[in-house]
């Protein structure tokens, strides 16, 4: 399955505003159409993609006034986009390398034609899992390196923070207790669409309170499964006392997917991944 094209499994639904538009109008239509990217076009042609993580490293905590501000000025581009005929492994491997969590698919015109997400492979991942025998334990992949803030602290230090640490994700802790979680879906919902003063509201009021948690000791399949299923991109593991002891990423989870114990066809597969995860090639601007 993974050698097949990446069109397959690709979504031709993509948002798109138009590049005249401001900052505010592309958040608040991320937020109305629960999106994490905007395909950015200009005289319909695709010029940029303005994404979850643009908004928390080029919006917030930035001096500029979203209303008025171009989305050009804090988009991401050029465009990278790839040939509809690429296999699902090597588009993998490009947005892993990349650390892309979307790939535009063109035809054999240079017209981009859909979209592979992120989720979408994770789904792929998932389905390839279940029911086959499985022995590794998500213990053994998690990242250790766990974010964690003081949950009074205020939005514009945990803004700064995750910038700081390169991460999407931080735990909130209350006298050294985690009682949340806050992301960057977090940062576009509970407070860039909002009038919020990020100097003085603490983060406990913007974050998810009620977020879940695996125990280490779970398999790795069933984890992958759970991530897919509640749209999680991240899930934080507890030990064997209930303490935190690491933290699962989508990329994680996809990047150790080959531990399942299937037949060598998959393997062999699940090898190509790897290679393509070591490899120096990089797609150019499609």
């Amino acid at each position: 399955m993974l050698s097949n094209k990446a069109s397959e499994i690709m979504t031709r639904e993509i948002i798109t505003l138009d590049a005249s538009s401001t900052v505010y109008d592309a958040i608040a239509l991320m937020a109305e159409k629960k999106v994490g990217r905007l395909l950015i076009t200009d005289k319909q042609t695709p010029a940029g993609f303005f994404t979850e993580r643009d908004v928390l490293r080029r919006v917030m905590n930035k001096k500029l006034d979203a209303k008025k501000t171009s989305i050009k000025k804090v988009m991401t581009s050029p465009i990278r986009a790839v040939s509809q005929d690429t296999h699902i492994v090597e588009a993998l491997g490009a947005m892993y390398q990349n650390k892309f969590r979307h790939l535009l698919l063109q035809d054999e015109k240079g017209s981009i034609i859909g979209m592979v997400s992120m989720r979408r492979i994770l789904k792929l991942a998932a389905e390839l899992g279940r029911g086959l025998a499985e022995t590794q334990t998500i213990g053994s992949i998690m990242s250790r390196e766990l974010v964690t803030v003081d949950a009074g602290q205020t939005i514009f230090y945990t803004l700064e923070t995750m910038i700081k640490k390169d991460t999407d994700c931080v735990i909130l802790l209350s006298r050294g207790e985690p009682k949340g979680i806050f992301t960057e879906r977090d940062v576009l919902v509970r407070v860039a669409v909002k009038e919020i003063d990020t100097r003085k509201t603490p983060t406990s009021e913007v974050m998810t309170a009620d977020f879940v948690t695996m125990a280490h000791s779970a398999l790795v399949g069933e984890v992958l499964d759970e991530m897919y299923h509640r749209g999680f991109r991240h899930v934080p593991i507890r030990g064997d006392r209930g303490e935190l002891v690491g933290i699962v990423s989508m990329r994680d989870v996809l990047k150790y997917a080959k531990a399942f114990d299937i037949d060598e066809n998959v393997r062999k597969t699940w090898k190509e991944i790897e290679e393509f995860w070591d490899s120096e090639e990089h797609y150019t601007p499609g």
